[in-house]
């Protein structure tokens, strides 16, 4: 029982010393308190949260976009959202002509997520994109919501005898 009890505080003090302490402050990311990114809010305000933020590097060159989008799938519809209104993240890589999209986390669409999601997927890489992770970031995720759009946009096709 001690064996087990010390391997469980060891195995905890080994995770939480690999942890990162990721921050926003000032429009500035942070990881274990060294600069990282710069994130600016713009676009339409809704409650004073922004739809859109771009990230950009520490000499202020900007790197890519993430929008807020919504979707109105009726296969998401409920009584308490009738019209199956569905939110979504995109990132949009310009120079790579490159749209990545995910679900929003579930802790909403603020800041300190967005720089989550940048540096657990490893985006940057000596203050430049790295074109392998942006790579990876869209192969994993791809753009299931631009789909979904596309397939909702189709006419329905019904057979000539209307049955």
């Amino acid at each position: 029982m001690k064996n087990l009890f010390f391997l469980l505080v060891f195995s905890l003090m080994t995770l939480g010393a690999a942890a990162q302490k990721i921050a926003v402050s000032r429009n500035l990311i942070t990881v274990n308190r060294q600069p990282y990114a710069r994130i600016e809010p713009g676009g339409e305000t809704v409650f004073g949260v922004s739809n859109m933020y771009y990230v950009s590097s520490l000499q202020n060159e900007r790197l890519f976009v993430v929008k807020y989008l919504t979707l109105n799938d009726p296969a998401n519809s409920s009584p308490n959202n009738p019209t199956g209104s569905t939110g979504y993240v995109q990132f949009v890589f310009t120079a790579a002509r490159l749209y990545v999209e995910m679900a929003v986390p579930l802790s909403g669409f603020r800041t300190i997520n967005i720089a989550r999601i940048v540096y657990a997927a490893r985006l940057l890489k000596e203050d430049k994109l790295d074109p392998q992770a942006v790579a990876d970031f869209a192969v994993n995720y791809g753009t299931p919501y631009s789909a979904r759009i596309q397939v909702l946009a189709q006419p329905l096709l019904l057979p000539a005898n209307g049955y």
